[in-house]
């Protein structure tokens, strides 16, 4: 009696939804006829998905929740959403709340295929690490391990494997961390898993070298300490430089990079070699944050340094 009613309220949904434009989720059954089912999927049990969908009877905008079985489908398309795709395509400490409450909702589809709760995950996660909070580094390193371990989309596990490095670092786990990165560099043919492998020795290598000075202020004149800091200053460069120089495409990771570099440059009280890279984000990668950085890093050098080119000279 239950299983009549629920497939004559489907029925009505999709008489209803046929009859409008509004975007729904798409439920295909494994039945020998394909039939398809049409609703907003609000929810997951064990064995059922609950699906609302509109009544053709009764009041304007009526709706019921009907229960269907998970073994009776086969896959679901889940409808598309811009606002949640903004939120997710750019992640900020200001958008944590918005996408926490997207991740309340979703977080029980993770393992569902072609479900958003991934992306999702992951954007809250790297949201969470903006706010450079202590406590939200935590929750994001527990919500990228949650996503690799059972998000049903190999993409989204790798973004939060590295997302999990990152926060890993974010939580005093630097030294793990910077092993596992090691490992990945050797092992992944990846581009965007090496990308991300080499930006977290970068940092390690740029943290390793800021202690060393600061531990031995008078570095120059020590014969041992000096090889040393020569060394990590030339692994932080050649690691912050590596996506610019060679995945130039990948235009976030490139533009980070070459802000890193500025750092480090920076760092070592070169600002003839800073404004290289600096010039290279603002011309070439003007649309990130980065850029927006160099910018004003730019805007306030002297003169002399704004108006240099070393490239300009080594092509004449």
């Amino acid at each position: 009696m239950r299983t009549c009613l629920t497939l004559s309220l489907l029925a009505l949904a999709t008489s209803a939804f046929a009859q409008t434009a509004e975007v729904v989720d798409t439920l295909f059954m494994n039945d020998a006829p394909g039939t398809r089912r049409v609703g907003h999927v609000v929810g997951i049990a064990a064995t059922t998905f609950k699906l609302e969908v509109p009544l053709s009877v009764g009041p304007a905008g009526a709706t019921a929740r009907v229960a269907v079985p998970r073994a009776q489908v086969s896959r679901i398309e889940f409808a598309p959403n811009e606002a949640r795709e903004r939120l997710i395509a750019s992640p900020t400490a200001a958008s944590a709340v918005a996408l926490n409450i997207e991740w309340l909702r979703w977080q029980a589809f993770l393992a569902v295929p072609k479900s958003p709760a991934g992306a999702i995950a992951n954007a809250y996660a790297t949201a969470l690490l903006a706010t450079n909070d202590p406590k939200s580094a935590a929750t994001a390193l527990d919500v990228f391990t949650r996503v690799e371990r059972d998000g049903w989309s190999d993409a989204d596990r790798q973004t939060a494997k590295q997302g999990r490095l990152r926060a890993m670092i974010a939580t005093g786990h630097a030294a793990d961390a910077v092993s596992e990165a090691k490992e990945l560099a050797k092992e992944s043919d990846d581009p965007t898993v090496l990308i991300e492998a080499k930006f977290i020795l970068a940092d390690a290598a740029f943290s390793s070298l800021k202690k060393l000075v600061e531990d031995n202020p008078r570095w120059t004149e020590d014969v041992l300490v000096r090889p040393e800091r020569d060394r990590l200053y030339n692994e932080a460069l050649d690691l912050y430089l590596h996506p610019y120089l060679f995945l130039g495409s990948e235009t976030d990771a490139a533009a980070r990079g070459l802000w890193g570099a500025v750092q480090v440059y920076r760092f070592g009280g070169d600002d003839a070699e800073a404004v290289e890279p600096a010039r290279d984000l603002t011309r070439l990668y003007a649309r990130t944050n980065s850029a927006k950085l160099a910018t004003d890093y730019h805007a306030k050098l002297p003169e002399a340094f704004k108006n240099q080119d070393h490239e300009k000279k080594h092509r004449e």
